[in-house]
């Protein structure tokens, strides 16, 4: 029973996160669309291991335990899950540049455009949905 309260809290908070990218989003901030839209597809993936009862890595790379773990209950087919983990993996690539800059002093707000913004934010959705529609 944990397990099930436990990841629907962590659903919910990634969708509250959703929707402050989506806010970001509107405002043209598009490093922070990456960041938000990272850290609620993170923690979606997270709240479904919960569910699993499955241990997650307490690391933002998560495409190999995806892979591997989820393969394992056969909740998606090999082509979705390989595209949730290679997504996970994506925006945690992004995760740091988003909040920091690049290593030679460009800004956060200056490594990413709209265009990339929507991207993450598409792809953050469709991960969450396609955990939703377990999870619910």
């Amino acid at each position: 029973m944990n397990n099930i309260v436990n990841s629907m809290s962590f659903l919910s908070d990634a969708e509250i996160i959703l929707e402050e990218s989506r806010f970001s989003l509107e405002r043209g901030h598009w490093h922070r669309v990456v960041k938000k839209s990272q850290e609620a597809t993170e923690l979606a993936i997270k709240g479904l291991f919960k569910y699993l009862g499955l241990d997650y890595p307490k690391s933002h790379i998560l495409g190999k335990v995806i892979k591997k773990e989820l393969a394992k209950h056969r909740i998606f087919n090999k082509e979705e899950l390989n595209k949730i983990a290679f997504i996970s993996d994506s925006l945690a690539f992004d995760r740091e540049p988003s909040f920091y800059g690049s290593f030679n002093g460009i800004s956060a707000s200056s490594l990413f455009d709209q265009e990339d913004a929507e991207e993450a934010l598409k792809n953050s959705e469709w991960v969450i949905g396609k955990i939703k529609s377990v999870l619910k």
